[in-house]
């Protein structure tokens, strides 16, 4: 029995029987088969709907580790500050503080919301 789902008008499979750790979902977009996770299969129509490019949903897993295994996030006086990968690179810390972004280093954006803390909220 194959149970389907249907996202962003495209149909998502998944063969039942097996054990839950090896579920694998198939979707075919642009003519490819694609398959894997059921939250990866997922990303790749969004990247084909949004940008008409294939990705294969193993590539979301190689980035997912290595982006949440390095970025750090500071909470500061209400404000979030944020680093991407912190050992490459010291000033690549930044805020976006309504709608716009500021960066550079840590105790600098520290230092620039101390002392315009209070216009940066109102």
């Amino acid at each position: 029995m194959t149970r389907r789902l249907f996202y962003r008008g495209y149909t998502i499979e998944k063969s039942e029987g097996g054990d839950e750790a090896t579920k694998v979902y198939r979707a075919r977009l642009g003519g490819k088969s694609i398959s894997g996770s059921l939250h990866n299969v997922k990303k790749s129509i969004e990247w084909w709907a949004d940008t008409s490019i294939l990705v294969d949903p193993a590539d979301f897993d190689d980035e997912e580790d290595d982006v949440s295994s390095k970025k750090q996030v500071e909470e500061y006086n209400g404000f979030r500050i944020m680093n991407d990968d912190p050992e490459k690179d010291e000033k690549g810390w930044y805020m976006i503080v309504r709608g716009k972004l500021m960066k550079g280093s840590l105790p600098g954006l520290k230092l620039f919301i101390d002392k315009n803390g209070e216009q940066l909220r109102g």
